[in-house]
C-alpha cells in the first residue's frame, strides 16, 4: 500500500513538472510568421525621365507597393522617384523589373520612404485641390524626409507637393540625418506608421559598438472623409540591437537604426533595420515583429525614452543576415499562394556604384504542429487522470 501511495505521489509531482515546463514553453512560443529570402535582381543604374533626360538611379531608400506589378522607390537626397514594373514568381522571387519612369518631385530634400496614398485621403486631397483651383493630382504617394523633418503627399503625375500631414512635434529634435526614415499603412488605410532611425536628442546616445539606441514608431490615425480624426497620434519606444560585429577596415563610427516598417495591421508591424560598419561586413539587416497593442503610449514623455524598459515594446526576430547590401526599403507585395504574401526590399547603392537591387522575401505563417496551449491542457488532464488512478488503488 504504502508503495502505491509513494507511486501516486512520484506521479503528482512529474505531473506538476511536465505542466509548469510546457506553460514555461509556451510562453516562449515561437513567433507566428517567419521571413523567407527569396533572392535579388538589379536595377538599371539610369533611366530616362520624361523629358528624355538620362537620370542615374541612386540612393534608393525606400519603396512602397501601387498595385498589380507596378512599384515606387523614392531616392535620397534628391528631387527624384521611380516607378517601375516588378515580376515576381510565384513563389515571390524577383524576376525582373522593367518600364521604368522617373517622377522629378517639385522639391528636392532627403527623402528616406514612400508609401500608396491611401483611397480616402487621396479623394480628400484631390478636392482641396480642386476647390483651390488646381487639376485633379490623380495618384499620389507620401514621402517621408528627414531634413524639415516632414510627412509629404505627391502627386506620380507631374510631382508637385499636395501637402503635409502633420506629425508628432517630437521628431523635430532629431539627430542629423537620423530622423524620420521609415513610413508604412495599415493595410485598410486607417493608420500611419512611422519612425525615426535613431535616439532622438534628448531621449539617449545614438548607437555606439557596443550598444543600440532607441527610436519611436508613431501612429496616426486617417479618418474617414467627413470625419474628425478618430483617435489621438501615439508614441512607442523601440529599442534597436547594436551593430552587428566587424573587422575595422577604415575609420569611423558604426551606426544601428529603423531603416524601415512595414503594416500588418491589427497593431502589428514588421520593423526592418539596418547596421552599417567601417569593416566587413559591411551591413547587417534584422527584420522583427512587433506587436503594439500591449505596447506603453510614450507621447508624453519628453526626454530619456532610452532609460525607461519598462516601457519598450516588445519585438520578435524573424530574419537577419548581412547580404553584402545596404537594405533601407521594404513594403508588401501582392499576395501569394494560400495565406503567403511577398515582401519587396530595395537597397541603396550608397552613390558609390555598386548595383541597385530588388531583394525579394516571403511572409509565411510559422509552420505549425499541435498548439503548445493544447498540449499543455492535454497533460493537465491526463495528470489529473493518472492522479485519480493512483489514489482509487491505494485505498
Amino acid at each position: 500500500m504504502s508503495l502505491i501511495r509513494s507511486t501516486a505521489a512520484t506521479f503528482a509531482l512529474i505531473a506538476v513538472l511536465v505542466c509548469t515546463a510546457i506553460c514555461r514553453a509556451e510562453d516562449s512560443e515561437k513567433p507566428p510568421f517567419r521571413i523567407v529570402h527569396r533572392g535579388a535582381i538589379t536595377l538599371p543604374q539610369t533611366a530616362l525621365d520624361s523629358r528624355g533626360n538620362e537620370v542615374e538611379i541612386t540612393g534608393l531608400s525606400g519603396i512602397t507597393w501601387l498595385g498589380h506589378d507596378r512599384y515606387a522607390a523614392i531616392m535620397d537626397n534628391s528631387d527624384k522617384l521611380i516607378l517601375f514594373s516588378l515580376k515576381l514568381a510565384r513563389d515571390g522571387t524577383p524576376k525582373e523589373a522593367s518600364d521604368i519612369e522617373v517622377v522629378t518631385l517639385a522639391e528636392q530634400h532627403d527623402y528616406e520612404d514612400v508609401v500608396a496614398c491611401p483611397e480616402p485621403l487621396q479623394q480628400r486631397i484631390a478636392a482641396r485641390r480642386m476647390k483651390q483651383g488646381f487639376p485633379d493630382p490623380g495618384r499620389c504617394v507620401l514621402v517621408c524626409e528627414e531634413d524639415t523633418p516632414a510627412i509629404r503627399a505627391v502627386s506620380l503625375t507631374d510631382g508637385s507637393l499636395l501637402g503635409v500631414i502633420p506629425i508628432p512635434e517630437a521628431f523635430s529634435t532629431r539627430r542629423p540625418n537620423r530622423g524620420l526614415e521609415a513610413l508604412d499603412i495599415d493595410p485598410d488605410g486607417s493608420r500611419l506608421w512611422t519612425a525615426n532611425e535613431e535616439a532622438l536628442l534628448a531621449d539617449g546616445p545614438a548607437a555606439t559598438a557596443e550598444d543600440g539606441t532607441a527610436a519611436r514608431l508613431a501612429r496616426v490615425a486617417i479618418p474617414e472623409p467627413g470625419q474628425q480624426r478618430s483617435e489621438e497620434p501615439m508614441q512607442l519606444a523601440y529599442v534597436v540591437d547594436p551593430p552587428h560585429h566587424f573587422v575595422r577596415v577604415f575609420a569611423g563610427d558604426p551606426l544601428s537604426g529603423v531603416a524601415a516598417l512595414t503594416g500588418l495591421g491589427d497593431g502589428r508591424l514588421l520593423v526592418l533595420e539596418r547596421s552599417g560598419c567601417p569593416g566587413l561586413p559591411p551591413f547587417e539587416n534584422r527584420i522583427y515583429l512587433v506587436d503594439t497593442r500591449g505596447g506603453s503610449d510614450v507621447t508624453a514623455i519628453d526626454r530619456d525614452v532610452a532609460q525607461r524598459p519598462q516601457d519598450r515594446v516588445a519585438k520578435a526576430l524573424l530574419w537577419r543576415d548581412q547580404l553584402g547590401c545596404n537594405l533601407e526599403g521594404m513594403c508588401l507585395g501582392p499576395k501569394l499562394k494560400g495565406s503567403s504574401r511577398s515582401v519587396v526590399a530595395i537597397a541603396d547603392n550608397n552613390g558609390i556604384g555598386t548595383p541597385n537591387q530588388l531583394i525579394g522575401f516571403v511572409l509565411e505563417e510559422a509552420a505549425g504542429g499541435i498548439p503548445v496551449s493544447i498540449v499543455a491542457r492535454a497533460a493537465a488532464v491526463a495528470a489529473v487522470a493518472v492522479g485519480l488512478l493512483l489514489c482509487r488503488l491505494a485505498r
